[in-house]
């Protein structure tokens, strides 16, 4: 997944200068000029503007565009570059709203809350619950790391959140960046783009739909919310936004660097760690950290049937998450990793968290590498800490 920069929710279920704070770096917007781009795009000349942030890829330029997506540009297809007398900014939320507007078309509309902006074509009571859900993650991100000295930055522009209708509707708008894959996956966020795409999975507006043609009302707004969270398909759908949410969130607040290096045990395990739905709740989730069960009894399971994965080669590579045979293992190894080190080594988990940041844009990062920096934080008896690691899973109820 790492290789298209975004990430996604499986079935199974910022830049500039960087300043030294608390001992740790974090990424601050730069008051840098924008550039006016020139392209030669297969013989088409195209005009861009932004500003140019750290690549670790020579042949690879990152343009930060005023509504906070990421261009990559080849540098062989720069022509030509001006500085403009004008200070980078990001774009007005009108501006976005607009923009949205022209790029979706009439038949989706627009929610706004403090913190995102919500285009979509299901239900206005879904588009309005799945706000609701997000504000309360944004809340309760920002007070769980707060408490754990997170150094976070508040994000000064709103985030974008896509939602369709149904899968059809999802499919249709992301098969560039999915694929065939689409059908498999309920919703993801990309690095690039900075959105979040989801789709819902109860289908509220086809049965809405079904039950206005048989001459019935829909019902009252919390009755409607209560059917989402009443379908078979709740817990994955509270877990989808959740999950997705957490990435955005991460990679908005200073935690992690976007399109840098970032192991996926990591960012997967903490947005699993945060997503576990609470269907009994009036939105559907309430807490961070709760026990994820799903996960937990598939992990257990593996232990006892022998097929967890090696600690070793969860960290060192992401090729256990892209091996069909493996990834729904390491999705529980990850999840169990990260809340283990987060309830039994909190102060180097935060520590190492920190790392990430240091990361550039674009910089692979060699296997032994990898395991230096965990080795590093966590100490050199990987061994021991597997057994420790298990040992606890294992015994949770």
């Amino acid at each position: 997944m790492t290789a298209r920069y975004f990430y996604s929710h499986f079935p199974f279920a910022l830049f500039g200068l960087c300043l030294l704070v608390a001992g740790f770096f974090i990424d601050v917007p730069t008051a840098l000029a924008i550039e006016r781009v020139k392209l030669d795009l297969q013989g088409e000349t195209v005009i861009v503007e932004g500003q140019f942030i750290e690549s670790g890829a020579p042949d690879t330029l990152l343009l930060l565009r005023d509504d906070n997506r990421i261009q990559k540009i080849a540098a062989q297809d720069v022509r030509e570059r001006v500085s403009l007398d004008e200070e980078f900014e990001f774009a007005a939320r009108e501006k976005v709203v607009n923009s949205l507007r022209h790029e979706f078309g009439q038949q989706f509309s627009i929610h706004q809350t403090a913190h995102y902006i919500v285009c979509y074509n299901t239900t206005s009571v879904y588009a309005k619950w799945v706000g609701t859900l997000l504000e309360r993650l944004h809340r309760a991100y920002y007070a769980y790391w707060g408490k754990r000295r997170g150094d976070l930055q508040p994000i000064p522009n709103p985030l974008v959140v896509i939602v369709h209708k149904n899968q059809k509707s999802f499919n249709q708008y992301v098969e560039g960046d999915l694929g065939a894959s689409a059908e498999f996956i309920p919703g993801y966020y990309n690095q690039e783009s900075n959105r979040i795409n989801l789709y819902d999975l109860s289908r509220l507006t086809e049965r809405q739909g079904k039950l206005l043609a048989q001459g019935f009302r829909p019902g009252t707004s919390v009755q409607q919310i209560r059917s989402v969270l009443d379908h078979p398909t709740a817990e994955r759908n509270v877990a989808t936004i959740i999950h997705e949410g957490t990435h955005q969130l991460c990679f908005n607040s200073g935690m992690i660097r976007r399109l840098s290096y970032t192991p996926l045990w990591l960012s997967e395990g903490v947005a699993i760690y945060f997503e576990a739905p609470d269907l009994n709740h009036s939105v559907g989730w309430s807490a961070v950290g709760s026990l994820n069960k799903y996960n937990l009894k598939h992990f257990q399971q593996l232990y006892q049937d022998g097929q967890l994965l090696k600690l070793e080669d969860l960290l060192s590579s992401d090729e256990v998450f892209r091996n069909s045979k493996t990834v729904r293992a390491a999705y529980a190894q990850s999840w169990a990793l990260n809340y283990f080190l987060q309830k039994t080594r909190p102060e180097q988990y935060r520590s190492f968290v920190k790392m990430q940041r240091l990361h550039i844009p674009l910089k692979e990062v060699p296997a032994d590498r990898r395991l230096s920096m965990f080795t590093a934080v966590f100490g050199g008896g990987s061994s021991k800490l597997e057994q420790e690691f298990i040992r606890f899973i294992n015994e949770l109820p």
